[in-house]
């Protein structure tokens, strides 16, 4: 049996560590933050909830529609039918949600697994054939057989430079941008519509995150979130909070039309790894050396979203069990 360590507890990270845990690998799976998810991120207050990170999704792939199918029975993910404006014919599929947030398709893929969360992981080494794990607090844990980073691509850079330089600088050339996110609530409904793409803005898409299925609703509240544009985000990058809440729920307010009252403070979050630029090329998948026994996977080896995170965990999880077999049958 494989003991794996899967650093990252994204929906890439945790699909590739479900793939090997029911094949019947040990599996611990490293994860900063405070939660499973990574961007699959809710937000809550005591009288709202914003998610601030992926908004929805849509769903192509047969394989992540077959993962999707069973989440939509256990009651992690919803049908989303909002109002919209602005968005492309192409973006107008049928939208997904994690329900009661978006955070619980994360949680819903960690059941089970040995997950070990705020333990940032500062370096890898190998020990013969077997990988040791540094963590930032210099705690060594080692006897793993494969590693998987599951990381946005600057945090992978580092993990990755002594033992695949190549794959350090092909991440390195391929960086994620920065995403400014405002999360605020008004009283007043301010529009008929639930989301739009806007042109000429500040803001690259915004939508009433309490129109969501199995959010709290209420008559006089309604509950925002507001992504700032790729370009924006980078001219301002270092602002202050304060500023950048002010500057995008004035520009929000610009494109309705009317002034923009939120009832209590607003939130700002920073993603400092959101997406990849548009224009960027996709990196050919699956990340995987059997002869490091060395795996990475995530949405930023490709354009991104929920359904590339899933598809590029499970492509490197079957890659490593492909492997593994092989390894077997050599040795039988």
């Amino acid at each position: 049996m494989q003991r794996v360590a899967v650093v990252g507890a994204g929906l890439a990270g945790l699909t590739c560590a479900q793939t090997l845990r029911a094949a019947g690998c040990e599996v611990v799976v490293f994860e900063k933050s405070r939660g499973p998810g990574g961007r699959l991120s809710t937000r809550r207050t005591a009288t709202a909830q914003y998610d601030h990170g992926a908004p929805y999704f849509p769903v192509q792939d047969p394989r992540f529609a077959a993962f999707i199918e069973a989440r939509l029975a256990d009651g992690s993910v919803a049908v989303w039918t909002p109002k919209v404006q602005g968005f492309d014919a192409s973006d107008r599929a049928t939208w997904y949600v994690g329900t009661p947030g978006m955070s619980a398709l994360g949680r819903a893929q960690a059941q089970g697994l040995d997950l070990r969360l705020e333990q940032r992981v500062a370096s890898l080494a190998r020990q013969g054939s077997r990988w040791q794990i540094k963590l930032e607090d210099e705690l060594m844990i080692d006897g793993f057989d494969t590693v998987v980073i599951a990381v946005p691509n600057a945090q992978a850079v580092p993990l990755l430079a002594e033992h695949a330089p190549q794959w350090a600088s092909q991440l390195e050339q391929t960086p994620m941008n920065a995403c400014w996110t405002v999360m605020l609530s008004t009283a007043e409904p301010l529009t008929e519509f639930d989301a739009d793409q806007p042109a000429d803005s500040a803001i690259g898409w915004w939508l009433r995150n309490s129109s969501k299925p199995g959010r709290p609703v209420t008559p006089d509240r309604h509950d925002w979130v507001l992504h700032a544009t790729e370009a924006w985000t980078t001219a301002h990058l270092d602002d202050d909070k304060a500023q950048v809440g002010q500057a995008l729920i004035q520009a929000f307010g610009d494109l309705l039309g009317k002034s923009v009252t939120p009832i209590e403070a607003p939130m700002v979050h920073r993603w400092l790894y959101a997406r990849r630029s548009g224009d960027a090329q996709p990196l050919a998948e699956p990340w995987w050396r059997a002869d490091l026994s060395l795996g990475v996977c995530g949405d930023g080896l490709g354009h991104g979203g929920v359904e590339r995170a899933y598809l590029s965990g499970l492509d490197v999880g079957q890659a490593i069990l492909r492997s593994e077999g092989q390894t077997k049958e050599k040795h039988s």
